[in-house]
């Protein structure tokens, strides 16, 4: 890994080669893998500030992710041997949050994979209240303002419907980060987890295998609250009545909602056999 910062406002992060844990059983980057990347390149961006961009009294805790999936990141064959990089700028500095984007790039064959635009709070640790940034670190931060809204506000979530497919699971250790919360990564994965048991179980019309074998086109996720090792939650999901192979995701924590998702899918599937590879042929389905 390699990463450097340009004197426009750009930091490159540069991942040299790709391993065969990144890639999920479908063979491609899983969406909550590629929120890995992304923390692993905004963490790095963050040190390469200087240490006033970060206080011992401060954590950062994420608000929303919004990923936009382009039709490379399906037609390209990614492999192990890929050199991946993340460039990332930093499009809004407020008081007490900022805006993040990154796009996503194969430089093997010098595509456009993804485009992730992430909103942070910074937050006291003690008191879990938004503070204000260290103004030294303000000073030392380029901004390189997007040219639409940030943060981005996300579309209206709809209320729950009184049937629906639900399951619960346990917050692991594993699933955590070093704050001992759930990580923002792993709210993807069990976003992911719940409407892929809910295909399977025949539950959503527009999908017949599991939604990992679907072509991902946009993911928005709202963190709302946090939740710990050995809290239950239960994630509720369903298919949206108006917006063709769009899917709700919303968990919570006994009666309290703690984060929100839409994931929407480009049209068609990819074709699979018993074992999931990929039939040859199968084309990617057009916007």
């Amino acid at each position: 890994m390699k990463c450097v910062s340009s004197a426009d406002g750009v930091f490159h992060y540069v991942l040299g080669e790709l391993s065969y844990d990144d890639f999920d059983k479908s063979g491609r980057i899983s969406m909550w893998k590629l929120s890995k990347l992304v923390e692993g390149a905004r963490r790095a961006r963050n040190q390469s500030v200087g240490p006033h961009w970060g206080e011992l009294d401060m954590l950062v805790f994420m608000r929303s992710q919004y990923f936009q999936i382009h039709p490379a990141f399906h037609n390209v064959k990614l492999t192990q041997n890929h050199s991946v990089e993340l460039t990332c700028t930093m499009s809004h500095l407020g008081q007490t949050s900022y805006c993040l984007e990154c796009k996503v790039w194969d430089l093997t064959v010098n595509k456009l994979l993804a485009t992730v635009s992430t909103h942070a709070v910074f937050i006291s640790q003690q008191t879990r209240r938004p503070i204000p940034v260290a103004a030294e670190a303000m000073r030392l931060s380029k901004t390189v303002p997007s040219s639409e809204k940030r943060p981005i506000s996300g579309p209206q979530f709809p209320a729950r419907p009184v049937r629906c497919f639900s399951q619960t699971r346990a917050v692991m250790p594993s699933d955590t980060d070093s704050n001992q919360h759930l990580n923002q990564a792993m709210f993807i994965r069990f976003c992911f987890d719940c409407a892929g048991s809910a295909a399977l179980q025949g539950k959503l019309s527009a999908f017949r295998n599991d939604v990992l074998y679907a072509d991902a086109k946009r993911l928005w996720i709202l963190y709302i609250r946090e939740a710990r090792v050995g809290e239950k939650l239960t994630l509720f999901c369903w298919e949206d009545s108006d917006l063709n192979r769009t899917i709700w995701v919303e968990i919570c924590l006994e009666f309290q909602v703690i984060g929100q998702c839409q994931i929407q899918f480009y049209e068609g599937l990819w074709c699979t056999n018993s074992e999931g590879d990929h039939d040859k042929g199968s084309p990617l389905a057009k916007l």
